[in-house]
């Protein structure tokens, strides 16, 4: 993406370093705008003026003035609270990454049917009602327990529930993946999507509480991204989900900078890049940046994903 006088802008940019114009990116285009002139003006989101520091359009019909990311917030932490200001806008940017590679893709993104609640409960501020927020999607509906937006909180519930990897990024792709199930999988491609991931109508309280009381299967590795894909067929679809999103947009970055040649394989490229960003991090004294392993049964099933967004995307 370029500003008006050539310089180069990112997605997060929401002025150019080179003239000061003012940027704001278009969702409809996905396309950085850029004013005529420096201080000319340009339509934004009302949350640009808010801790959100949003850099979208506005939807001319949003009687907010609100963008089609934050349109979608339907709960807010409370900004009562000064310590909300800053999980709401994590929350907020997190967000508008995922919003622009479900676009990206072509998929819906549809504000009246997909939705995102950022609670708070009892853990970090005992002023509200509920005890304890789990994030997750029901009906259309995501919620992500705000204190995910604090790192100290995060990397305890890492540690927590024996994760190599947490982020809001993360859980906002994870949980898409559920509402998208619903989606794109019809009776057209259920049998092919069971056959790799199992009977997701199965009883899925019941297999949660034999993945916690009982811990994952013993090989789940050799046949699951994560553990936790491994508790529930819709949950290894959601898995899978997430990290297709992960790779999609990890190897577009790096195509964009020349890092990579753009091509078909995207198993060989991928693993070519993240082994070689894995011993940068190493080489810094940091985690792995890509902890997982792709076995072959893995790729099949992010193929699967693969597949069915290209045959419903608008």
């Amino acid at each position: 993406m370029q500003c008006r006088c050539g310089q180069q802008v990112y997605f997060n940019n929401d002025s150019c370093v080179h003239c000061g114009r003012l940027l704001a990116f278009d969702p409809h285009e996905l396309a950085m705008q850029s004013e005529e002139a420096p201080g000319s003006g340009l339509p934004t989101c009302a949350n640009r003026r808010t801790a959100v520091r949003c850099n979208w359009t506005p939807v001319p019909a949003n009687e907010h003035g609100y963008c089609l990311s934050c349109a979608m917030s339907k709960t807010i932490p409370t900004l009562s609270k000064p310590k909300n200001h800053d999980r709401w806008r994590k929350l907020e940017a997190a967000k508008r990454r995922l919003i622009l590679d479900l676009l990206l893709l072509g998929l819906p993104v549809d504000e009246s049917r997909l939705q995102f609640h950022f609670k708070e409960d009892r853990r970090t501020n005992p002023d509200v009602s509920d005890y304890h927020v789990t994030t997750g999607h029901s009906s259309g509906a995501i919620t992500i327990n705000a204190a995910e937006a604090d790192e100290v909180f995060r990397e305890e519930m890492r540690q927590a529930m024996n994760e190599p990897w947490r982020t809001l990024l993360g859980h906002m792709r994870h949980e898409s993946g559920h509402y998208y199930f619903t989606v794109l999988v019809t009776d057209e491609n259920l049998a092919e999507v069971r056959g790799l991931f199992g009977d997701e109508s199965q009883d899925y309280d019941a297999a949660l509480r034999r993945h916690y009381e009982n811990g994952p299967r013993a090989d789940w590795s050799s046949t699951y991204i994560s553990a936790y894909a491994s508790s529930h067929p819709a949950e290894d679809w959601a898995e899978c989900w997430a990290h297709y999103l992960h790779i999609r947009a990890v190897l577009q970055v790096a195509v964009d900078a020349g890092l990579l040649p753009d091509g078909n394989n995207w198993y060989e490229r991928f693993i070519e890049l993240v082994l070689s960003l894995n011993e940068i991090m190493r080489s810094l004294g940091l985690p792995d940046a890509y902890p997982f392993v792709l076995t072959e049964p893995v790729v099949r099933k992010i193929e699967m994903v693969h597949r069915v967004i290209a045959e419903r995307a608008v």
